[in-house]
């Protein structure tokens, strides 16, 4: 069981590559009626940078309390952009040719941030002015992932 575990420590070990961190992005409006993220690459955080990674797009997500649900993977082409100066510069537009809804999402310096949808629902246009913040989400490290290779070779070797 020892050279398994060492074997397993020193197999992580020579595998391990540098974490790449990612960032959530949280709307807080000022009435609640919508709830919006998007994640960006620890990359796409340094000043001046763009938003332009996949993970930007593919993660965009915004519901309102109408219930409808934007996701920008829904579109062919979303109009997506931005970036962190800081401070945040934002420009998302989804347009929804189905439903005929559409939503705006934009963060200026300066001006401030603000979400707007308009559908064709019953009093369909909606907005808020807010914020945005983020946190660091952070990924296994090495000490984790050998606990768990360590742990299902245990696991493994118990039952044969």
């Amino acid at each position: 069981m020892g050279k398994v575990v060492i074997g397993l420590f020193l197999l992580v070990m020579a595998n391990a590559v540098e974490g790449q961190g990612t960032f959530l992005w949280t709307w807080h409006g000022n009435s609640n009626y919508f709830q919006a993220s998007f994640q960006v690459t620890e990359a796409e955080m340094q000043p001046g940078s763009t938003f332009n990674s996949p993970l930007f797009t593919n993660s965009i997500s915004i519901s309102s309390l109408d219930g409808l649900i934007y996701y920008a993977t829904n579109y062919p082409s979303p109009y997506a952009g931005g970036g962190f100066g800081p401070p945040l510069r934002l420009g998302i537009i989804l347009v929804d040719q189905a439903t005929l809804s559409r939503i705006e999402v934009s963060a200026v310096p300066d001006q401030g941030s603000s979400i707007v949808e308009d559908s064709p629902l019953p009093m369909g246009r909606h907005g808020e002015s807010g914020f945005w913040s983020y946190s660091y989400v952070p990924e296994p490290g090495v000490a984790a992932l050998f606990v768990t290779g360590a742990l299902l070779a245990f696991l493994r070797r118990t039952r044969t």
